[in-house]
């Protein structure tokens, strides 16, 4: 008997050891966001003339960006896993041709503990918090340093986002019509809330893809679009086209 009690220790010795070494791979895990710009149904591409829903118009877009911050994953236990803090989304120098606007821009986001997660939250600009400071408190090559230019002294705020071109408004084939909307303000910061399930697994990458239609952003309410040719520009932050535009990334951004 003593010796089968002995056997019975090592057995049980072995199974437990057997279960903590399948517990021993890797504890996290990556994500890969691709984030796109389209208008409407079409890839974004910087140059390409898109037909505008305001009288026979046509706009040609050179710079489009945004500020990601914040983008954090919440697991079913309600606990928020922070992925950035902030990064430049922009498609000014990257969707200059179908190949690459199809492509993206992908961040990866690593050391993500495993687990199941149902929701991504995506802030667009800066929060207060971090929008009191200012470029020259951040390394050159940050986001929002000196060099990434993305700061108005006269708002006190960083640049949150850019939608810029050029608009043939009488539709004629000329596109003559400057257009630029710039948002920021600590008023204007928005956070979009996606309800998709992702899994982290130890060793892995899993992948989502955030698409910005552009269009989206310039469409009011009422179903009617902005009127570019009457107000063309918006650099003061409460200007109606900035609240429009934060406001429209709530539906705006799609998550695949």
């Amino acid at each position: 008997m003593k010796s089968y009690g002995i056997l019975l220790v090592v057995v049980a010795a072995l199974f437990f050891a057997g279960c903590e070494k399948k517990e021993d791979g890797p504890q996290t895990g990556s994500l890969e966001l691709t984030c796109r710009a389209t208008f409407g149904a079409d890839d974004l591409v910087i140059g390409q003339a898109y037909p505008y829903p305001v009288n026979n118009s046509a706009l040609k877009f050179a710079l489009v960006d945004y500020l990601m911050s914040n983008v954090r994953l919440i697991n079913s236990d309600g606990e928020a896993i922070l992925l950035n803090e902030v990064d430049i989304v922009d498609f000014s120098q990257v969707n200059t041709d179908p190949v690459q606007a199809a492509a993206g821009i992908t961040f990866r986001f690593d050391e993500i503990p495993n687990g199941e997660y149902g929701t991504l939250i995506v802030g667009i600009g800066v929060d207060t918090l971090v929008n009191k400071t200012k470029p020259q408190d951040y390394p050159s090559g940050h986001p929002l340093s000196i060099s990434a230019n993305r700061y108005w002294d006269a708002w006190s705020s960083f640049i949150f986002t850019k939608t810029q071109g050029l608009g043939d408004m009488n539709g004629n084939g000329v596109f003559s019509m400057p257009f630029s909307y710039h948002t920021g303000g600590d008023g204007l910061y928005r956070e979009v809330i996606f309800q998709k399930t992702t899994r982290i697994e130890g060793g892995k990458t899993s992948a989502m893809r955030m698409d910005l239609d552009v269009k989206a952003l310039l469409e009011q309410q009422d179903g009617m679009f902005w009127d570019i040719e009457s107000e063309p520009n918006a650099h003061t932050p409460g200007a109606p086209a900035m609240l429009l535009i934060m406001d429209n990334y709530q539906h705006a951004l799609q998550l695949y």
